[in-house]
């Protein structure tokens, strides 16, 4: 138990103040509140956090000189381990949860560090304002994980807040050199930037610091050796080849074509192992990533048709993958009509 009983604390999610009075099953303690002195409330560990009062030196305080106290170590900062494989990481990035109090007022902000690449990295964070140093913290993140840095009260966000992000990727070889970022947070950018956040899944303003770090695909690094080779010694264009009524030939691996399936199934139970841990945005996601390599796939071993099978639902899977499609110059035209295998739940795709 990180907190004795009768330490001061504060909820982390209501700013509410109180004391612990016992200790629960499931990491949870008890704690009086200050505004009910009567009424005593369950609270995990992890949602707390010390309390100091200027004004008392009760048990779990204890003082060190004139107007110097310290309290009970701060509990250790929550890393959340991604429960899925990320297919297109972002790369680190930076996230501000709001905190809603009393009459669901936000009045201040979790911030949060993601790693959704599948790297470790040592780091060195430092938030501050013209005013104060509010986060200093030196640590490691996992691979495809967040890691929690501590909170910043909505008023700093009026003093010109500042971030400064120092990094090192850690390989086989050790540490590599380091990656430095700065980012001033201006007000307008802060509360346009809001989305779902990967590995925490919350709405929170969110900022990409560091873009991905990605070991290269080894088929697509050949497809791309393939691609320069090409380049550098195709024939020169003569004047025949440039004939207007001349038409590009493209070469496709018989093979691959052979073993190429012309449909795919994008129900989030065949692409997914665990589908229910899932919210509906990430899920989407992972539909549309599936469904873009797999129109990659098929132009580049030739097809001439394929099926893209999406089900009936609420209809939005399917109305995604046709502005994808549309936005497609190898994509000839796509239809969703009735067809005796699919019924109205798959999208046909002819492709040049």
């Amino acid at each position: 138990m990180l907190y004795a009983i009768g330490s001061r604390v504060r909820l982390r999610f209501t700013g509410e103040t109180g004391k612990v009075t016992g200790a629960l099953e499931d990491g949870m303690l008890k704690i009086r509140l200050d505004d009910d002195p009567d009424f005593e409330i369950p609270t995990f560990e992890e949602d707390l956090e010390p309390y100091i009062d200027s004004s008392s030196t009760a048990p779990g305080h204890w003082v060190l000189g004139k107007g110097k106290q310290e309290t009970t170590p701060h509990p250790p900062r929550r890393a959340i381990k991604s429960q899925y494989h990320i297919l297109k990481p972002k790369g680190i990035q930076m996230a501000f949860e709001p905190m809603p109090g009393k009459e669901d007022i936000v009045s201040k902000y979790k911030v949060w560090l993601i790693n959704d690449t599948a790297f470790e990295f040592l780091l060195q964070f430092d938030l501050f304002t013209t005013q104060a140093h509010i986060i200093d913290v030196e640590d490691k993140i996992g691979a495809m994980s967040a890691l929690e840095l501590g909170d910043i009260l909505s008023d700093d966000l009026n003093d010109q807040p500042e971030v400064e992000l120092e990094i090192h990727r850690l390989t086989t070889a050790g540490a590599e050199l380091p990656l430095n970022k700065v980012v001033k947070i201006k007000p307008k950018q802060f509360f346009n930037n809001i989305q779902t956040v990967p590995i925490i899944n919350v709405l929170a303003h969110h900022f990409v610091l560091f873009e991905r770090f990605d070991t290269p695909d080894p088929a697509q690094q050949v497809e791309e050796d393939l691609k320069l080779y090409t380049q550098q010694h195709a024939r020169p264009k003569t004047q025949t080849d440039r004939h207007q009524n001349a038409r590009s030939y493209r070469q496709f691996d018989v093979n691959e074509f052979s073993n190429f399936m012309p449909e795919i199934d994008l129900h989030i139970e065949v692409l997914h192992a665990t589908p229910h841990k899932l919210n509906k945005g990430d899920i989407l996601r992972i539909q549309m990533q599936a469904c873009d390599r797999f129109i990659d796939r098929a132009v580049r071993v030739g097809a001439h048709s394929v099926f893209l099978i999406h089900g009936v639902g609420e209809g939005k899977l399917r109305e995604s993958i046709a502005r994808s499609l549309r936005e497609r110059p190898e994509v000839v035209k796509f239809k969703n009509e009735y067809h005796h295998k699919y019924g109205y739940g798959a999208t046909e795709v002819i492709l040049r």
